[in-house]
């Protein structure tokens, strides 16, 4: 309970900065000054709470690191090939990135610390993007919005992946909104073949929004076909679907089909489907809505509409898929504060939310409840404890249409003002030839 009450104080101390920071005159100061105190903001407390959890305190991290991460950065240094020669539930090159952390410090320690110095360059990469598609305030905003979630300071800390593909996107977003679509999706294949089968979760959104389709689709269809043609060819070949079998088995608690296990349960077998379906036709119901909404703006400001369709899309996975840890919002996260600052910093919202996420997935460890399906353990006697954790999943998913619907919200407008530019520049261009 100790380890909740430390990430609940990460989140609200964090939050509180930043809420601090957006009534200073540091909104007004020039760009580098202001991008060094964002940053700031983010890497002092992050570093701070390394050295006291890992220096003083000699902890190790936990979650995945200790029991997937390590054991697989080792059996890749012995010389050993991923799904052939020891099993993974990550990407082919996955274990050779842990090889190469490791070998700079044999510790769990050190991909906290990898984690700790992406996010920094994430910011910075967000930031960059930001200016491309909002005001400035409005992109301040956001950036002071994400560099003050406790979140993503604990999940560096944790040293999870989440930041690996969280840094990719927003490295392919920057790429995309300077019409650089070849580079945006030769980053998204390094990122699926280097972390895992999520990363491919962006891939219909970056190519909607993509000013050249056709070059990033072949950035990043053929770097990852190879990667996988290699490993094939290395004996992996019959267990290169091992990840998704893994994975499509996986439950957690913080979503719809969670709650809806107490209505489901029953069906059995049936379920599974039923669950995975609703999954594809909530996630393909976005991408076609994401795809006709573009088709009237012009291709070279469809990337202006980026960090509202990957908002979305995120969102969408976080609400109907049936494993969706709070850490895959690391995935969109600025996006997600961008949406709220577009209309106003909407601090105490991102309070709430920074607590309900950092704190969710570890009570319902915490209470055994990720041993059963929730109707299981409403059976099995969880009593309070299950009835009000299902109204903190509640409230999370509360929280999650909202800013769903603050992200369709945003999009809209801004699909609908980059019409109405083009017919005007259109007339402008009739009436000149007149």
């Amino acid at each position: 309970m100790s380890a909740i009450a430390l990430k609940v104080m990460i989140a609200l101390t964090s939050g509180l900065l930043g809420a601090w920071m957006l009534r200073t005159r540091v909104m007004e100061w020039p760009e580098r000054v202001f991008l060094r105190w964002a940053v700031g903001l983010q890497l002092v407390p992050a570093l701070a709470l390394f050295v006291a959890l890992y220096g003083l305190g000699d902890q190790q991290p936990t979650s995945d690191v200790p029991a997937y991460y390590l054991p697989a950065a080792h059996a890749a240094l012995s010389g050993a090939i991923p799904y052939r020669d020891f099993a993974s539930s990550y990407a082919p090159l996955f274990s050779y990135v842990g090889a190469a952390l490791v070998s700079l410090w044999d510790s769990g320690k050190m991909f906290a610390l990898f984690d700790t110095i992406l996010n920094v360059i994430t910011l910075v990469l967000w930031h960059e993007s930001a200016r491309a598609c909002f005001e400035q305030r409005t992109a301040r905003a956001a950036t002071v919005l994400f560099a003050a979630s406790g979140h993503v300071i604990v999940q560096g800390l944790l040293g999870t992946n989440q930041c690996w593909i969280g840094m990719a996107v927003a490295a392919g977003t920057l790429m995309m909104v300077h019409e650089r679509s070849t580079a945006s999706g030769l980053i998204q294949a390094i990122a699926a073949c280097t972390t895992k089968l999520l990363a491919h979760l962006f891939w219909p959104v970056f190519w909607i929004c993509a000013p050249q389709r056709s070059r990033w689709l072949f950035a990043a269809v053929i770097p990852t076909a190879a990667v996988y043609l290699l490993f094939a060819g290395l004996g992996a070949g019959p267990y290169l679907l091992r990840p998704l079998q893994a994975e499509s088995a996986l439950r957690s608690s913080g979503n719809l089909p969670y709650i809806l296990d107490q209505f489901l349960g029953a069906t059995g077998t049936s379920e599974r489907l039923i669950l995975d379906g609703l999954t594809a036709m909530a996630l393909s119901a976005t991408c076609a809505w994401l795809f006709l909404l573009t088709r009237s703006v012009p291709a070279r400001q469809r990337a202006a509409l980026l960090p509202g369709a990957l908002a979305l899309m995120g969102l969408v996975l976080m609400i109907f898929s049936k494993k969706s840890f709070t850490g895959y919002l690391l995935f969109m996260m600025y996006p997600l504060t961008s949406m709220l600052a577009a209309g106003r910093p909407r601090v105490a919202f991102l309070l709430l939310f920074n607590v309900l996420v950092v704190a969710e997935p570890s009570l319902w460890f915490h209470l055994d409840g990720y041993r059963y399906s929730l109707r299981e353990w409403l059976e099995a006697g969880g009593g309070r404890a299950a009835i009000a954790f299902v109204g903190l999943d509640l409230a999370l998913l509360a929280c999650y249409v909202y800013l769903a619907w603050l992200s369709v919200r945003w999009l809209r407008t801004r699909a609908v003002g980059a019409m109405a530019q083009r017919k005007a520049n259109q007339s402008a261009t009739a009436c000149s030839l007149v």
